[in-house]
């Protein structure tokens, strides 16, 4: 339900909803009580104050130059001066993170300190978008083999191949894809909901609060993401792609990943996250 908004005018609710709920969130912590046993529940220290970025966030320094925006939406100071950073999600699903593939590519680099293989980037570009042979291997009979025009067209539209498309063209590049993936998930899962692309640890999220205090939804969960990375490194068979539109996502265990607007769209999901994490261990 869109509440009859179209999608600009969506996103914008959405981020100025998400700022209003983090305000909540913010008073929240005025009350000694609700301190007491958020403490309690994360097992930290006695908390002195807590501050939200707001519609005034200010810009963080950022791994590739210049600056970026902090995943981080709540700090709460502690009296022992020590911080906890947390990322709020008002919502049980949707966009956690929107990058195109060449930043994608050099931030998670920089983040991990590694050097992503040529034919990984190669096939990141073709699936998602920027690859120069894209429109012509489309052509190409042998690769479109089974597929309507719709499917066709779609490609040609988003200058992307679907999974389907991948594999025909090149089977062993395909797999060398989704097991980068699973290689990488814990990784994928922390730069999207901890670091993105903020170069500083003191600006990475320690935890993601799911929480809403504007009546939308009724939930209070909170995951660490130590606890996220553990338990995405023990559900690795869920990273698939997707069965939709000749397989237009690829599955993570914390949501998917798909094309969004020539840029990688990364989608989160409070019922998957519960899952992966109940079943930990």
């Amino acid at each position: 339900m869109n509440n009859g908004r179209d999608r600009a005018t969506g996103w914008k609710h959405a981020k100025l909803s998400g700022h209003e709920n983090e305000t909540k969130v913010e008073h929240m912590f005025e009350d000694k009580e609700f301190c007491s046993e958020f403490s309690a529940r994360l097992g930290i220290g006695e908390i002195k104050s807590a501050n939200v970025g707001g519609l005034c966030e200010t810009d963080v320094e950022c791994v590739l130059g210049g600056h970026t925006k902090s995943k981080t939406d709540l700090v709460l100071e502690l009296v022992d001066g020590g911080k906890v950073r947390i990322s709020i999600k008002k919502s049980s699903g949707g966009q956690v993170y929107l990058i195109g593939v060449d930043r994608f590519v050099a931030g998670f680099e920089k983040q991990y300190s590694v050097v992503i293989p040529d034919d990984i980037k190669d096939s990141l570009k073709l699936y998602f978008y920027g690859h120069t042979d894209t429109l012509k291997l489309l052509k190409n009979p042998a690769i479109t083999a089974g597929q309507d025009d719709k499917l066709i067209g779609y490609q040609n539209r988003k200058g992307r191949l679907v999974w389907d498309s991948l594999v025909k063209m090149d089977k062993e590049k395909a797999d060398r894809l989704l097991q980068w993936f699973k290689d990488n998930a814990a990784n994928i899962a922390e730069y999207c909901f901890s670091r993105g692309l903020a170069q500083n640890s003191d600006d990475w999220a320690d935890y993601v609060w799911y929480v809403n205090y504007l009546g939308e939804d009724d939930f209070d969960v909170i995951f660490s993401i130590s606890d996220i990375r553990e338990a995405i490194s023990l559900h690795l068979d869920m990273v698939v792609p997707g069965k939709r539109t000749g397989g237009s996502t690829i599955l993570m265990p914390f949501g998917f990943v798909q094309w969004h607007q020539k840029q990688m769209q990364f989608h989160h999901s409070l019922a998957s996250l519960c899952e992966i994490v109940k079943n930990k261990r």
